[in-house]
Order: structure tokens, then C-alpha cells, then sequence
């Protein structure tokens, strides 16, 4: 399997938009459950803050704007289709493609000399705070790294990778720029889940990745925060399909829908909060969070599924095991992994 370049130590390529170093980590799993005083909500620690409003002109317009081609614009750069839809001077309508707003025929177009098409459909998706490029990882959140694989600590409130409106402010991308290596995610967290992310450096590596996760060889352990009424149970195998309804993810307990299975157990009990590991054995949308609230003990934070308000989401993707691409010898990282209680799975 080809490796990449060797390369200097990363170092930021400019000051950190703010301090999520060492000295901002909050206590360890095992300190929190060994005391009565620790919060188990400070376990989740902060989220990666947004920036300020941004003084743009369309970011009080409509989330997207859609249309034709204009087949008298053929050949003409792309830029000039932004500023044409959107009324934005070139400049601003520059910036806007580098951004990653603007789609061609179901297809994000980064460059704004692209020559248009005689026809197709294009989308302008504006940036919830306009075009601000504030986020950048943080060198000490790379909790692995060798010839091959690539692990972060993702903070919540960023996403894994770019969305439909900005290609910059995800973890992902902002690898890229740190590393300068081209690497590839073989699978994903939601924005507002922190925790361990894989991210591959070869190509051959995103291939077995993604070949251990299809075969369920991956491993992994969350860890949630709900608030009210507790369980009556320690540990519960929950089997509730997830399905849409309405353009919404819901669970069922019978009915059609997509098999999902997630051991829960509780970790701690303080108070009104109660800490659960959670284990999925399969690999279903949202299927921590809608199983927990089918359980009636939505997370924290999750303002989808019925959970108290929060400033994030309580919810941590806190271990991880995978063989490795290369070796093929298992990769541990994180926690809980001791005294499992029998909790295994994917």
C-alpha cells in the first residue's frame, strides 16, 4: 500500500480562532464517575463557537436561489452567474463560489472562471453567517496519527465534512489545510456529536476503511448525557427500526423501516442526569439519538428529539477500535473499553 511523504511536526498555520488546547479539556471519564461532585455534563466540554453576524448583503436573503441557465450566458465564468442571481458585486460573487455556495447540475463548483454550460440548473445556497472563514483544528485534538490513518477529537457544532453552503468551516477541510495531505473520512459524525473521527491519508487506506466498516469490524463507544426521570433499567437492548416520516426520522418498534440495534447502559446517576454508554451494532442516521428518546430519555441538547436545551449537543463519540488499513492489527482509542459489561457491537 503506498504511504505518503514523510512531513515536518504540524503546526498551525495561524493563532487558533480560540483556546480548545490542553489546558480547556475537561476531566477524564473515569474522574467523573469516581466522584459525586463533578458535573457529568462538564465530560462534554464546550462547543466550537460560531463567528459573529457577518456585515453581508445576503445574509438576510433567502437560504437558497434557484433556476435555469441562461443559454446566452454560455461560456461566460461562473462568477458572473453569481453576481447576475444574487445581485452581489463580482467581488462578493468571487468569494461566494470559493465558498461553496453555488452548484451546477446537483454538483459544488469551486472556481469562479469556470465556463458555464449552454443549459443545466443551477443553486445558490447563501452561508448562515455569510462568508466567514473561522475555523481551524487544533493540532493538539489528534489524539492518532501514522503512515496511514489520521484520528481527531472533533469538537461539537462543526461538521465532519463540507457543507452545501461552505466548504471551509469542517473538520475535514480544516485537516487539510494543516496537514497539507489530501485525506479522506470512511465515515462521519454529526455536526453536534464531538468525538473521535478516522480520517485516512491514501487512498488504499479509505478503501479498507470503508471495506472494516461495511463489515462491521469497526468498533465504537458513545457516551450521552439525559435529563428528567431516569431509567428504571441499567442496561437495555433497544431494536427500534428507524424510518422517515414526513421528511423526519422517526422509530418504530414494529413496522417498516431500517433494522437498528444499540446496547444502552447507564454509566452514572447524579441527580435529575442520568450518563449512558451507548453501542451501536448497526449504523443508522441519528440512531443513538432517536433510540434514547424512544426510550424516553431524549440527549441533552438535542432540540430534534426532545432533549432539554443545551448550548450542544450531549453527545460524545468517546471510543473507537479498528483494524488497522495496513497492518490489519486492531487500533484502540479512547474510552470506555474496560468493564464493558458485555457491551460489543459495531
Amino acid at each position: 500500500m503506498n504511504q505518503p511523504e514523510p512531513r515536518l511536526p504540524i503546526v498551525p498555520p495561524q493563532p487558533l480562532p480560540h483556546d480548545i488546547g490542553t489546558a480547556m479539556r475537561p476531566p477524564a471519564l473515569a474522574e467523573i464517575l469516581a466522584s459525586t461532585d463533578l458535573d457529568p455534563e462538564c465530560y462534554f466540554g464546550p462547543p466550537s463557537p460560531d463567528p459573529p453576524a457577518a456585515p453581508r448583503p445576503f445574509t438576510g436573503g433567502p437560504p437558497t436561489l434557484a433556476g435555469e441557465l441562461d443559454p446566452a450566458m454560455a461560456g461566460m465564468p461562473l462568477r458572473d452567474l453569481c453576481a447576475r442571481a444574487t445581485g452581489l458585486p463580482p467581488e462578493e460573487a468571487e468569494e461566494l463560489v470559493r465558498f461553496g455556495g453555488i452548484w451546477l447540475d446537483s454538483r459544488q463548483k469551486l472556481d469562479p472562471e469556470l465556463p458555464l454550460p449552454a443549459r443545466g440548473e443551477f443553486r445558490v445556497n447563501f452561508p448562515a453567517y455569510g462568508i466567514w472563514r473561522f475555523y481551524e483544528a487544533d493540532p493538539g485534538r489528534i489524539v492518532y496519527e501514522d503512515g496511514s490513518v489520521l484520528v481527531y477529537d472533533k469538537e461539537s457544532g462543526r461538521p465532519s465534512q463540507g457543507v452545501p453552503h461552505d466548504v471551509h468551516n469542517n473538520a475535514l477541510s480544516a485537516l487539510v489545510r494543516l496537514t497539507g495531505l489530501e485525506l479522506r473520512l470512511p465515515h462521519r459524525l454529526d455536526a453536534g456529536t464531538s468525538g473521535l473521527l478516522i480520517m485516512a491519508k491514501t487512498r488504499e487506506a479509505a478503501g479498507e476503511l470503508g471495506k472494516a466498516f461495511q463489515k462491521g469490524r469497526v468498533s465504537k463507544r458513545y457516551v450521552a448525557l439525559s435529563e428528567g426521570e431516569g431509567p428504571a433499567w441499567d442496561e437495555q437492548e433497544v431494536r427500534a427500526a428507524v424510518a422517515k416520516n414526513a421528511g423526519k426520522l422517526v422509530c418504530r418498534a414494529n413496522g417498516p423501516g431500517l433494522a437498528a440495534h444499540t446496547t444502552l447502559r447507564v454509566l452514572a446517576r447524579r441527580g435529575a442526569k442520568t450518563l449512558f454508554l451507548a453501542v451501536p451494532h448497526t449504523g443508522r442516521t441519528h440512531q443513538i439519538r432517536l433510540h434514547l428518546s424512544f426510550e424516553g430519555h431524549p440527549i441533552a441538547g438535542d432540540r430534534f428529539y426532545g432533549g432539554v436545551p443545551r448550548p450542544r449537543l450531549m453527545l460524545r463519540a468517546s471510543g473507537i477500535s479498528f483494524p488497522h488499513p495496513l497492518t490489519g492489527r486492531p487500533v484502540v482509542l479512547g474510552e470506555p473499553w474496560e468493564d464493558d459489561g458485555g457491551c460489543g457491537g459495531k
